[in-house]
């Protein structure tokens, strides 16, 4: 009896200790499958929590090192050239505050002075031709134009006698070449040639090709005195006029040069006949700049502004790019009512116009609005952006830009060496007053000086000298 009770007690010991068993195996397949390793608490106790976070603080400066190095290898080099930047930015507002208080004459009244001058210097070429019958431009001027010429001036020059009070230089000038134009108006004074009597030519000139060039074109190889000779009936200096019609449009070609000179043979070469084809009274400017100095597109369009408006009443004036080759005549150089801006495709920017402000390449402007906006900003050295400049003196005046179709306004780019254009802050900080610089800062502040005229068969050549750039413009 006792030993089966023994037995039993036996039995469920070792069905206990299987039991434990199977627990403690099941336990240790758990802890195995939470990977939660045993010994996890033993390590928590042992390590101390100010080790761990020092830990993680290496770690962070460890990373943030290798970030400065990377971005100090980059960009290490141009820190100093930022720096230079912002000093050159703090100097370019210092030369414009010296430029706005330097006794810059208001807008409104250069413009009066300006178109005193500009009359004073016509008339005074008058009166050499009249003086001196004997001249062979003398024979060949048009009395009827001369005369309208001269009640033109006599009109606005009575408008401005009645503006000026206090000036007596002035009156006293305009009164004096007053007398000596009534005397002209004298139908008793001997003139040398009669009258004569012309229409006004179409107002769709009926002589035009089309498309004269496309994407496969060649430019011929040829020399300026080749064209000479085939365009004989160019007036020295570059103008020319129709004979069998009078024109309606009198137009001024302005195109700032410098080191292109088989890119302006080239121009000539297509821009002539495109003209004469659209039976247009235009003459060609070329203005260079003196020198090697920093380069200042404006000051060069406005100083040749300045000096072919003293030698003719033209309408409007073209600011033409010397590497653009038209590509279409249907493209008119005439005198658009709002500014025309001409070259809306380009080759070399797959024929599309690349943003809304881009106006540079070809322009045409009326001259009251060139005057109306001051002309360009003479304070972009080097190359870019004065032509954005003027897009937003334009806007400032709600002048609209027009274009024509794409399809028409096409040009070639001839190929050149991109020039490296100026600082974009420097640009960009410009560009952001164009609007409140307008008044002071253009044609009525340019400062050069003219160190030649001379009129070529094809061309007149004007050389400016633009000085050197304000302190920060370099």
């Amino acid at each position: 009896m006792y030993s089966r009770y023994q037995s039993l007690l036996n039995s469920d010991y070792e069905r206990d200790q299987q039991e434990q068993e199977q627990i403690s195996r099941s336990s240790y397949e758990l802890y195995r499958y939470n990977h939660e390793p045993v010994s996890t608490n033993i390590l928590r106790r042992d390590i101390p929590p100010i080790l761990i976070l020092l830990f993680f603080l290496f770690l962070i400066i460890i990373i943030l090192s290798q970030i400065l190095v990377i971005h100090s290898s980059r960009y290490g080099t141009n820190f100093s050239a930022m720096q230079k930047i912002q000093g050159e930015l703090k100097q370019m507002d210092e030369s414009m505050e010296r430029l706005l208080s330097d006794n810059v004459l208001p807008i409104d009244k250069w413009r009066l002075l300006f178109h005193i001058q500009t009359y004073l210097n016509r008339f005074e070429y008058l009166f050499d031709l009249f003086n001196n019958e004997n001249n062979h431009i003398n024979k060949n001027f048009n009395q009827s134009i001369i005369q309208s010429h001269i009640k033109k001036f006599i009109n606005k020059s009575n408008e401005i006698l009645k503006q000026e009070h206090n000036n007596s230089y002035f009156i006293n000038s305009i009164k004096h070449v007053q007398n000596r134009l009534e005397e002209m108006m004298d139908p008793n004074h001997n003139l040398s040639q009669e009258k004569q009597r012309k229409i006004y030519c179409n107002e769709q000139p009926n002589q035009l090709k089309g498309q004269i060039l496309n994407e496969n074109s060649t430019f011929p190889n040829i020399s300026l005195y080749e064209i000479e000779m085939n365009y004989s009936n160019v007036r020295s200096g570059g103008g020319w006029s129709p004979k069998h019609c009078l024109a309606r449009h009198r137009v001024a070609i302005i195109i700032p040069y410098r080191d292109r000179f088989e890119h302006l043979v080239t121009l000539l070469y297509y821009l002539h006949p495109i003209l004469q084809r659209q039976e247009l009274d235009y003459k060609i400017y070329v203005s260079e700049q003196v020198g090697n100095g920093t380069y200042n597109k404006a000051v060069l369009m406005n100083a040749a502004f300045i000096y072919a408006s003293t030698e003719y009443d033209f309408q409007c004036f073209v600011f033409h790019d010397v590497d653009l080759i038209p590509e279409d005549d249907r493209n008119m150089y005439s005198c658009p009512i709002f500014p025309r801006h001409m070259s809306v495709a380009v080759n070399e920017m797959n024929y599309k116009l690349t943003y809304e402000e881009l106006i540079g390449g070809v322009f045409n402007i009326r001259t009251e609005h060139f005057l109306t906006v001051n002309g360009y900003s003479n304070l972009y050295w080097g190359w870019g952006a004065e032509d954005d400049d003027l897009y937003y003196r334009l806007k400032e005046i709600s002048l609209k830009v027009i274009r024509p179709p794409s399809s028409i306004a096409r040009y070639r780019m001839l190929q050149h060496t991109k020039r490296t254009p100026s600082i974009w802050n420097k640009r960009a900080k410009l560009l952001y007053s164009a609007a409140k610089r307008y008044t002071w800062d253009g044609v009525s502040s340019a400062r050069y000086n003219l160190t030649s005229a001379i009129a070529y068969p094809l061309f007149t050549h004007i050389l400016v000298d633009v000085g050197v750039p304000p302190p920060g413009f370099t």
